[in-house]
């Protein structure tokens, strides 16, 4: 049974990808420091979270995998890692159960936590790429009125919240909060306050070329509401959307492409200010444990000559430029998945006739061993004959001997009047 079980529950867009990206892409030397990665990928904690959640309405993923990755943990002996943002959504029962269910293990919650003022542009844009049609000043008025196209935001974005439906069950001290770094510093040190407090040598993991939650600019998110808008009701079989706009469209083109850095506006500085001290606050009363600093989750002071560019006012050029190259990308990798069939197709073509004549030599082979055991079968069933005939074959001394012991046979059975 494991000694210690890590549940990194959220929150999204605070570096969560990052951190896993790492750890999954170099999992050996994770297990080698002895921090085991349960069952056999990230997309494996995502379908244990949606077991966690009961979300099987929402996600076509397989049943089970929460049990499977128990049965994974209770077999290792060391220290576990569990994460997925998405874990952010638990409720405490859930929570209580999911606890439960890890037995006498020792069990840690974590809580990666970045300010309020980054987090929000990151937030809207990741409702954009699932769907949403919300202007970003709408997304805003949503979180700052508590309205419920807003109610997802403060589910999985007040860190003190999250932590205390886990509190029940897990002691303050086991509770952790990391906090994002403001920008700035070292690029390396979420990686390594995440990696100290799993008990890693943070030096001993390569970041370089390390993949993360890509953002876009204010364009490119102008470009996907306007899609989203004209798709209505198309692309909503299971996976259909995610699969082709948001991982193709979204991360695959769109943020490779130049655009328009965008902030909160400044208007709303002074609400995410009081607001983020209340976070701040709470999280102190609560006794967690903080890796970091909490004056990370305070947002920087705007300074009086700052000017926010409003993602909403997209120059219509710049969102068509955007949409022109973007339908080149697509078009260019449509081009390559054609040749790709064809070659394919070319080689399936040639292929097959080499298959068909493996496919009637294995038949052939097949039709020789059925005779082969049917004559082993006969064999067995008349052994000392069998065995005799096998033996004159051989032996012409023996053959004379068996073709007089036949015709002395059938001469006693016409003397005898025997057919």
């Amino acid at each position: 049974m494991a000694e210690r079980v890590f549940l990194h529950v959220g929150c999204p867009k605070t570096g969560t990808t990052f951190l896993q990206q790492v750890l999954w892409s170099q999992r050996e030397e994770a297990l080698d420091q002895g921090l085991l990665l349960p069952l056999g990928s990230l997309f494996d904690h995502f379908q244990a979270m949606v077991d966690v959640r009961d979300l099987h309405d929402r996600h076509v993923v397989e049943h089970g995998i929460w049990q499977r990755m128990l049965d994974d943990i209770h077999e290792y002996d060391g220290t576990v890692l569990i994460s997925h943002e998405l874990f952010a959504g638990t409720t405490a029962e859930q929570a209580a159960s999911a606890v439960d269910a890890l037995g006498p293990t020792e069990v840690d919650v974590i809580v990666t936590a970045r300010d309020l003022a980054r987090q929000l542009p990151s937030e809207w844009q990741e409702h954009v790429k699932h769907r949403s049609e919300l202007s970003f000043a709408e997304f805003v008025e949503a979180v700052v009125t508590g309205e419920e196209a807003g109610e997802w935001f403060w589910q999985a974005q007040d860190p003190a919240d999250i932590l205390r439906r886990w509190a029940d069950r897990v002691p303050p001290d086991h509770l952790h909060v990391v906090t994002v770094p403001p920008g700035g510093g070292r690029p390396d040190e979420l990686w390594r306050r995440f990696a100290t407090l799993l008990g890693l040598d943070p030096a001993r993991f390569r970041l370089d070329g390390v993949a993360a939650n890509p953002s876009l600019g204010a364009e490119q998110v102008m470009l996907l509401r306007q899609l989203n808008a004209v798709l209505e009701d198309r692309l909503t079989g299971p996976g259909e959307y995610p699969s082709t706009v948001k991982d193709v469209l979204a991360h695959q083109i769109l943020a490779g492409q130049p655009g328009t850095t965008f902030a909160l506006p400044t208007d709303r500085l002074a609400w995410v200010q009081e607001r983020s001290a209340q976070l701040v606050t709470e999280l102190e009363k609560l006794g967690c444990d903080v890796v970091g600093d909490l004056a990370d989750l305070m947002p920087a002071e705007a300074s009086p000559d700052r000017t926010a560019p409003d993602p909403d006012e997209a120059s219509a050029v710049a969102v068509h430029d955007a949409a022109v190259a973007a339908i080149a990308d697509l078009m260019e990798r449509q081009g390559t998945l054609e040749r790709e069939s064809r070659a394919a197709a070319r080689e399936a073509a040639e292929l097959r006739p080499i298959a068909e004549s493996q496919t009637a030599r294995a038949d052939e082979q097949q039709a020789r061993a059925d005779r082969l055991d049917a004559e082993l079968a006969r064999r067995r069933s008349r052994p000392v004959r069998q065995m005799l005939i096998d033996v004159s074959e051989s032996q012409p001394a023996v053959m004379r001997v068996r073709h007089t012991y036949w015709r002395t046979v059938n001469l006693l059975r016409r003397v005898l009047g025997r057919v």
